[in-house]
């Protein structure tokens, strides 16, 4: 039985992890988003990548995965989500750097880890198109990475010295805030495969 169960939902070719975060807004640009969407507000979200995904960054200290549907984010704030679009082909990636001179940053050493989505929507609309959404996590000591490869583990935010989650909108319109959690979301098979082991140690008592 467990066999079948290893070898159901493509496990030989993709490890999904999911990621669970919230945090707060921290700033605003722009006067034209909902009354609902305001300093202080507080959002929730996910992001699901595949821990088994091919790097296509020639660099040894970085690492650029690019993922295609089902794979995304999605932010939850003031009554909207915001979420990588459906059935997108290349839009959704992260860049993981480790001990890597990254220019954005100016000079220096810097661990570096990167969610975005370029092709997003928004549930109700908002009415603006959504240029990206996105969450960058810096670490001017560089000791919060030890490789450029995706983790199977949600980010210790204390390690990071830079936190800063940005949905981008047309027409110079801006959210801002802080991740202030991120926890690891157990896989299904995960919880099914504990149930077996609960029922297997059951019968033997």
């Amino acid at each position: 039985m467990l066999g079948v169960l290893l070898s159901c939902g493509g496990l030989a070719q993709a490890t999904p992890i999911t990621i669970a975060i919230s945090g707060v807004v921290t700033d605003l640009w722009g006067s034209a988003l909902p009354g609902t969407i305001y300093t202080g507000a507080g959002f929730t979200g996910t992001y699901t990548y595949d821990r088994d995904i091919l790097d296509s960054a020639p660099s040894a200290q970085l690492g650029e995965y690019y993922h295609n549907s089902p794979y995304g984010i999605n932010i939850v704030l003031g009554g909207y989500e915001f979420k990588t679009a459906p059935s997108h082909v290349g839009q959704f990636d992260m860049r993981i750097a480790n001990d890597a001179t990254v220019p954005p940053m100016g000079e220096g050493v810097w661990d570096y880890y990167l969610v975005r989505s370029n092709q997003n929507v928004s549930v109700p609309s908002v009415g603006f198109t959504i240029l990206s959404i996105r969450w960058d996590l810096w670490d001017s000591k560089h000791t919060a990475l030890f490789s450029d490869t995706l983790p199977i583990t949600a980010p210790v935010l204390t390690d990071w010295n830079s936190n800063l989650l940005e949905i981008s909108f047309g027409y110079g319109l801006s959210i801002y805030g802080t991740v202030t959690q991120a926890v690891l979301v157990p896989e299904p098979l995960t919880g099914v495969l504990m149930a077996i082991g609960v029922l297997f140690l059951r019968r033997k008592r």
